[in-house]
């Protein structure tokens, strides 16, 4: 169904030539259909300001032109003036519907309507077991779907999950990795010495190298004998560095902001008169979670902002 619209026509149409009369408008959408043609308008007057509504009902949704057009009393068209407008599209009038049936499969999409069907009702809420027997240990995903009563499926929801193995057919863990932020893909972490077994535990120092200053996650996964990978482990931390500082002057009023850091009890701030010179605590101010507020100094200063572990 189209969208009732109306769009306003405001234009101001001179006469021709100042010695003739305006003796009819026109206007049509996109196409020229000839002088003539057009949706016709009649004034009586050497000068004409229209404001007239004009229904776009026979239009589709989208982008258009309107052009209108002026003829004196001798039957000289003016040449056309034109101005783009949209139709709005409009979503289809939602109906509710009731849910005819829910499937669930694992890992693989078998095609809507082949999956292990659990039928529903109107607004389904499901606390439901799934047997997981067909499936080998090591890591799944479990994915749900329904279908309502015009036989239209949803897109499917997924979950994933281990399933663990058996206490003594669990293969070996054989390689442990870890890295910094971004995922550089299984076995390519930074590898950790270990002796295989069906369950390791390890004291190492992680070595990050240069990382920007702020918070990170360190992240640890395992691989077993069978070449597959466990699910990664993040654990977050911070090198202790201030990161992405700002200063803002408003009003007589200071205020330097940072954010804050995993793992760090306080904070304290510092100035000095030069960038270069001795910085001492600055005590003109009042912390919040991760910012610091002071009236302005009427002497020029360079601050510093430093993190504090167990203080």
């Amino acid at each position: 169904m189209k969208p009732p619209c109306l769009i306003l026509l405001i234009f101001c149409v001179a006469g021709i030539l100042c010695s003739f009369t305006i003796s009819g408008i026109e206007y049509y959408f996109d196409s020229d259909p000839g002088p003539g043609n057009g949706n016709q308008l009649y004034p009586s007057r050497d000068a004409v300001s229209l404001d007239e509504p004009i229904s776009t009902a026979s239009l589709e949704p989208g982008i258009h032109r309107l052009f209108v057009r002026a003829k004196n009393d001798e039957a000289i068209w003016g040449l056309p003036q034109s101005a783009s407008f949209m139709v709005p599209f409009t979503a289809p009038a939602f109906s509710e519907r009731n849910v005819a049936a829910v499937e669930c499969f694992f890992d693989t999409d078998p095609g809507v309507g082949n999956g292990n069907l659990i039928h529903g009702r109107n607004g389904v809420s499901l606390d439901e077991l799934v047997s997981t027997a067909a499936l080998e240990p090591g890591i799944h995903r479990l994915f749900t779907r329904a279908k309502d009563d015009e036989g239209v499926w949803s897109l499917p929801q997924s979950r994933s999950f281990l399933l663990p193995w058996a206490a003594n057919s669990a293969p070996e863990i054989t390689r442990l990795e870890y890295y910094v932020d971004a995922d550089p893909g299984f076995g390519n972490g930074t590898q950790v010495m270990l002796t295989p077994g069906n369950s390791v535990s390890l004291d190492f120092a992680a070595l990050v190298g240069e990382i920007e200053p702020g918070n990170h996650c360190l992240y640890l996964r395992a691989g077993n004998s069978e070449g597959s990978w466990g699910l990664p482990v993040c654990r977050q931390f911070s090198d202790g560095i201030p990161a992405h500082l700002s200063l803002t002057v408003n009003e007589g009023i200071l205020t330097l902001s940072w954010e804050d850091l995993y793992g760090i009890d306080t904070y304290k701030v510092y100035s000095a008169p030069l960038p270069e010179g001795m910085y001492a605590e600055d005590a003109s101010g009042t912390f919040g979670t991760s910012d610091w507020t002071a009236p302005v100094s009427e002497t020029e200063k360079f601050f510093q902002v430093r993190s504090i572990y167990g203080e």
